[in-house]
């Protein structure tokens, strides 16, 4: 069996000595080793696309390698991509390292100095590993580019762009699609929605960045479900405690969200901290939300550049949106897709204050107008981004024709229901007496039959009611009447008379009877 095998180490020589021991290995089909974390996650979900058989059986992940931590790298390898078999590189290959790696979905730890017997052990006991989950799944099973739901990361250009506003409605809108919710505020210092929500909390995302195992109990204790529907992980209320949130602290509770909702909204807020940098990174998809001024625009630019030199997400990766969006604006959003290197949404959100002030005064975002404009526009992104499905996106409200043709539309709609209410007890009764005829033609099938059951019977010297009633149903049992058997010329007759239930009993008396007539062979008489 030919194992393919692609290892990750920033490290040069170690890349050298590694793929040249693994040359050697029979059946081994090493790929070129990646450099970091970012490209090995990229490689590996390109290949998952098109299904199993595209992923190597085997990742060698070496401790060198970065920006992501090499136990973390692990743990992401092996949620994300399952059918792989991820084996650990590294100088201290003690019981703690061990305890760890194997707890993060390690199939194995080699240790260095490089070992060609336990270069192969590993690798061969990881590709047998992987080569039964495949079995399992199927040859032909796509995999998952991620595990769990969907995590969408909102962040800002530069403060007052409408980060928060974004997220909040974007949360709103895949609630109101009938999706399991959880919109995260990862803005650690500076974090507002609870303000914009009204929410009173005690506990925040702080509280969970000393925990090792983020259970669903754990989650639940620390999360605020909110009326709307949305459950809220919030920013501490305290700013400094937003440094206890680390990176791995982070990466715990995201992976534990997306196990237990649909769609995941992080709010980054317009700063990068370790924290909100791993929402960017492990991202469904990034939204940027910048407004089209100068300032706002330069400052996206710099945010991008930031993100790619971090090796967080490439600008390619990123999508930005334009908020308070007017057509005479001078930027418009094709100039900053081409100024950020960004794919620009093909939707906009118009600049329409009015409408908000309202509601963010209130510190009830989730009353804003179904017709207005600016819910209208981050809906439509939240079609974009594949939240929601069209029929749920409200109508942005028009002006004074369209209103009044919507009046009008709606006043023909109430002619409708009244017309409809109207004909309404002429559609019950009709449905009744069809109803009530089906009931009669079944107990015409019921009386024949149970004619043949009890002339049969009778034919043999068994009780001709007894088998008239045996297959009956208790609706029509109850008015059974067995007229015979009569004998004549060697044969067997037998009358048979069942009563038509009515559809609602008690309600009205239904007289017709049904009879059903049967002869047979008298086999008593029978030389």
């Amino acid at each position: 069996m030919t194992v393919r095998i692609l290892p990750a180490t920033a490290d040069a020589d170690a890349a050298r000595a590694l793929l040249g021991l693994l040359g050697q290995l029979p059946g081994a089909e090493p790929a070129a080793a990646v450099g970091d974390s970012v490209t090995l996650l990229d490689t590996l979900a390109r290949a998952a696309e098109t299904g199993i058989d595209e992923l190597p059986e085997v990742v060698v992940v070496h401790d060198s390698v970065g920006p992501m931590p090499a136990l973390d790298l692990v743990r992401e390898v092996a949620l994300r991509f399952p059918a792989v078999g991820v084996v650990l590189l590294t100088a201290d290959p003690g019981s703690g390292v061990l305890a760890a790696a194997m707890t993060a979905g390690a199939r194995g730890v080699i240790g260095l100095p490089l070992s060609y017997d336990e270069l192969g052990t590993r690798i061969e006991a990881a590709a047998s590993w992987s080569a039964g989950v495949r079995r399992h799944l199927g040859p032909q099973r796509a995999l998952p580019a991620v595990a769990g739901g969907t995590l969408i990361a909102v962040a800002g250009a530069k403060g007052g762009v409408g980060t928060t506003v974004t997220s909040v409605q974007l949360a709103l809108a895949a609630h109101a699609s009938g999706r399991s919710t959880a919109l995260v505020d990862l803005d650690l210092q500076g974090g507002d929605i609870a303000s914009y929500l009204d929410v009173q909390f005690r506990r925040s995302v702080a509280d969970l960045a000393d925990i090792a195992d983020v259970s669903s109990r754990v989650l639940h204790d620390a999360m605020y479900v909110h009326e709307s529907g949305p459950a809220l992980l919030l920013a501490p209320a305290d700013g400094e405690r937003g440094e206890e949130v680390t990176d791995r602290s982070a990466r715990l509770v995201l992976n534990a969200l997306r196990q237990r909702y649909e769609v995941v909204i992080v709010d980054c807020g317009t700063q990068v901290t370790s924290a909100n940098a791993v929402a960017v990174e492990t991202a469904d998809q990034a939204v940027l939300v910048t407004t089209p001024d100068v300032v706002a625009v330069r400052a996206a630019k710099r945010m991008i550049r930031m993100w790619d030199r971090l090796q967080i997400r490439k600008p390619q990766d990123t999508v930005a949106v334009v908020n308070r969006y007017t057509r005479g604006s001078e930027i418009q959003p094709t100039l900053i897709a081409r100024i950020t290197g960004t794919r620009i949404a093909g939707s906009v959100i118009p600049a329409a204050f009015r409408e908000l002030q309202a509601v963010i005064d209130a510190g009830r975002l989730q009353d804003l107008d179904a017709r207005s404009t600016v819910k209208a526009g981050i809906w439509a992104l939240a079609g974009e981004l594949g939240l929601i499905s069209g029929a749920t996106l409200p109508a942005p409200r028009g002006g004074r024709r369209q209103r009044k043709a919507e009046r009008a539309e709606r006043g023909d709609k109430g002619q409708v229901i009244l017309e409809t209410l109207g004909m309404t007890p002429i559609i019950l009764i009709t449905l009744i007496l069809v109803w009530q005829a089906v009931l009669a033609g079944y107990t015409f099938t019921l009386a024949g039959n149970a004619a043949d059951q009890a002339a049969r019977a009778a034919a043999v010297g068994d009780s001709a009611s007894d088998a008239a009633a045996r297959n009956l149903p208790s609706a029509w049992r109850d008015s059974l009447d067995v007229s015979g058997p009569s004998k004549a010329n060697g044969q067997v007759e037998v009358t048979v008379s069942i009563k038509v239930p009515v559809l609602f009993p008690g309600a009205i008396d239904f007289p017709l009877k049904v009879h059903g007539h049967a002869s047979t062979p008298d086999e008593e008489t029978t030389p």
